[in-house]
């Protein structure tokens, strides 16, 4: 049995240099195999944008090699199909509620080759805030969790010069995704209100919020400004909670087993376990 989508890089903890992951030097592809690989990819995607959403970080990161695909990457989708194989039939569940979007946001900086980091988004439908203009206590419990209606898990193009940077780059992204979403819902008779997303990055909430003052980075500028003037314009409302609560982390980076199997059950519908991580 595979309970991992993707091969695990052991985090290096302690005082000592963290060390980017080793180039990829396996044999490459030749043609036959290349095209073999961008087949599995483009089937595997259908599905986990459809369902699974456990297996987007794998195909993003294979999907960013494919086309110089080598020895490595046919491991990393071999073990991907034995996941799948592991674990089939997966089941989202989707109960009534309020239809409010929420969306989690989360980065992780540095984490994708060359010096790139990546973005994760969880967007679900659930209850309607109580005070949908006013920053929520910390110690306020998050909205009952529902079936994802959306997932972001893509690499930031841009190198980013700090943690903060990222994350306020992956807000940027998943704000964009989520305005087509309340168009939609507003267009069907669901009005609203600012849409809460979650962040578990403080500096990132403070630039957003205009509580903390970004030092001035002309490749994020204008991502800065669309942040806070779309904050202003009252159509989101961004907060801190800590990085276990965030629903968005799993989708920035690779994981071991163990906490596949773990979080499996927040994620998709299991008969043994109920799918309320926030209740």
């Amino acid at each position: 049995p595979e309970h991992a989508p993707y091969r695990f890089t052991r985090v290096q903890y302690g005082p000592g240099p963290q060390f980017a992951e080793k180039e990829d030097d396996s044999p490459l592809l030749d043609a036959k195999g290349i095209n073999e690989i961008q087949q599995k990819v483009g089937s595997a995607y259908y599905y986990g944008r459809a369902i699974d959403s456990t297996i987007i970080p794998s195909l993003t990161s294979i999907s960013a090699e494919q086309s110089q695909a080598t020895e490595r990457t046919k491991r990393d989708v071999n073990k991907l199909f034995d996941y799948l194989a592991t674990h089939p039939h997966a089941k989202i569940r989707y109960v009534a509620s309020d239809m409010i979007l929420h969306v989690h946001s989360d980065a992780s900086y540095l984490s994708a080759p060359k010096a790139r980091s990546k973005l994760g988004g969880y967007f679900y439908l659930s209850a309607k805030p109580k005070n949908p203009y006013d920053q929520p206590s910390a110690t306020n419990a998050l909205p009952p969790l529902n079936g994802a209606i959306h997932i972001n898990a893509n690499i930031i193009k841009h190198v980013m010069s700090a943690a903060s940077e990222a994350e306020l780059g992956a807000l940027f992204f998943n704000m964009k995704d989520a305005i087509p979403f309340r168009v939609a819902l507003e267009e069907m008779g669901h009005p609203q209100p600012p849409t809460p997303i979650v962040v578990d990055n403080s500096t990132a909430a403070g630039v957003a919020n205009k509580t903390v003052k970004q030092r001035r980075s002309k490749a994020m500028d204008m991502r800065f400004y669309w942040v806070q003037d779309r904050i202003e314009q009252k159509q989101f409302l961004v907060y801190w909670r800590k990085g276990a609560e965030n629903l968005a982390d799993y989708f920035t980076k690779h994981h071991p087993a163990r906490y596949h199997v773990q979080m499996r059950p927040v994620y998709l519908h299991s008969n043994s376990t109920s799918n309320s991580h926030h209740q």
